[in-house]
């Protein structure tokens, strides 16, 4: 009917009848009704207004007459972390609650396939109606998983997990992990300690104090002071140089690559190359010690490797104790030089046994009885005797196996200087040594059966020392 139009919400929860009648002909309730039918309105339809309406017949415009049910919106879907990946770094508190500013908490550290963080799922809310009988609803708002490099969603779309083992870090909003592990700056008390699973790359400088650990390589693109540096399964780069002041330690698993090493102790189970120079440091490797460039100078300590040792310069002229050496293992020499300590000390506890069960020997032959007391005592020097001559026995075994191992190796490598050999250098090669008397210029020191030789380079002239 054109006098009458009934009107829809956007929202499609409210409807508001209009009545324009100009001619005295006023709609009836029916006619009321159909118009409200044919508009598609079938639920809160308040009938007391349509009565009223009628009732009063005059001309109304845009009275509600039917309400809707409002849904209830539902919960915003929302991430549960197991990894803290926003904290800002804070320094372990000890004991006796002082701040360990070494100990500062850095990485969130993830294994393969941890869980890193959930989704709880929004709900659906509490449904609603329309005024059209429409079901309507409001579901809480979803939130995606940041899924970023080497992560990977369950398979049920609620879990992110690393595929790596490695370090999880926030970037551009994404969840990423990492098995590189980059310090831009030094590692200090801004840092802490760090230790990773993976490789590390390090900006700045290790400064005095503080211990890099790593499973992979260790890279860093200044200085070492005086620090412990630890790679497990991989290299450790020092673009600068390792200024240990006594203190600094440097293991891996594999080689070290560096500008210099001073006051500071080395150990790697590959090779090392050192561009500058070695001074009063203990060095030792499984494989080969170069100093080749620059000025290649060892100065002061011990240098010791399974493969051979080539430098420039080895010594000083004011003799500087400086010791190079060819070991197969330097460990095995370690525990040959152990065996020999600890025979030496079994060997005299020997001897003072000895002399004191001939003396209880003696004792019972002048006395004729010896007293309980110095019959155990007997007893038990016998015992101790018979153990002790058992130990000699193995302990003389495996100094012959190791003598054996560290000759072969070192008749097989060499050390050569291409530059000075200055004298007061100890040279040892397996179980020989030789203290070096007079300067050589250009040699190569290797082992032939006993005898440690030296021969000029390139010529070959060998003299038997």
């Amino acid at each position: 009917m054109k006098n009458i139009r009934v009107d829809i919400s956007r929202d499609k929860l409210e409807a508001s009848i209009s009545v324009d009648e100009k001619e005295g002909n006023f709609p009836s309730e029916s006619e009321i009704y159909k118009s409200i039918e044919e508009a598609g309105i079938v639920f809160g339809i308040d009938k007391p207004i349509i009565v009223k309406i009628v009732a009063e017949r005059r001309n109304i415009d845009g009275v509600v007459f039917a309400r809707g049910k409002p849904p209830g919106r539902g919960e915003n879907a929302k991430l549960i972390w197991y990894v803290d990946l926003i904290s800002p770094a804070k320094p372990a508190i000890t004991a006796d609650g002082k701040a360990d500013f070494k100990q500062m908490k850095q990485l969130a550290i993830v294994k393969e396939n941890q869980d890193i963080v959930s989704k709880l799922p929004a709900t659906e809310g509490v449904s609603g109606r329309t005024v059209m009988g429409e079901t309507i609803r409001i579901p809480g708002r979803d939130i995606i998983l940041p899924a970023g490099e080497n992560t990977e969603i369950s398979d049920d779309g609620l879990t992110l997990y690393s595929k790596i083992d490695g370090y999880a870090f926030l970037k551009s909003g994404k969840v990423h992990v990492s098995n590189v592990y980059h310090i831009k700056g030094d590692v200090d008390f801004r840092t802490g300690d760090v230790k990773f699973g993976g490789t590390i790359l390090i900006e700045g400088d290790v400064r005095s104090g503080f211990r890099v650990d790593a499973t992979n390589s260790i890279y860093i693109n200044g200085n070492v002071g005086a620090a412990d540096i630890y790679s497990q399964k991989g290299d450790v780069v020092v673009q600068m140089g390792i200024l240990g002041k006594g203190r600094a330690k440097v293991l891996a698993g594999g080689s070290l690559y560096t500008g210099f090493v001073q006051d500071a102790k080395v150990s790697v189970k590959k090779d090392i190359v050192i561009e500058h120079y070695s001074i009063n440091s203990n060095v030792y490797c499984g494989g080969k010690v170069t100093l080749t460039q620059n000025e290649g100078l060892i100065r002061g300590g011990k240098i010791f490797a399974g493969q051979g040792v080539e430098a420039v310069e080895v010594g000083s002229s004011q003799n500087i104790p400086t010791e190079v050496g060819i070991s197969g293992n330097y460990q095995e020499m370690d525990s040959r030089k152990s065996n020999i300590k600890k025979l030496d000390d079994i060997k005299s506890r020997l001897s003072l046994l000895n002399k004191r069960e001939a003396f209880l020997k003696l004792l019972q032959e002048r006395i004729s009885s010896l007293s309980d007391e110095k019959r155990k005592e007997l007893k038990k020097i016998s015992k101790e005797i018979e153990n002790i001559r058992t130990q000699i026995v193995t302990l003389e075994n495996q100094k012959e196996i190791l003598d054996v191992k560290n000759s072969d190796f070192a008749n097989s490598q060499s050390i050569i200087v291409k530059g000075k050999l200055h004298n007061g250098v100890t040279i040892t090669l397996g179980h020989e040594q030789y203290a070096i008397e007079n300067p050589y210029q250009g040699v190569k020191i290797y082992q032939k059966g006993q005898d440690i030789l030296i021969e000029k380079i390139p010529e070959i002239e060998g003299k038997t020392l």
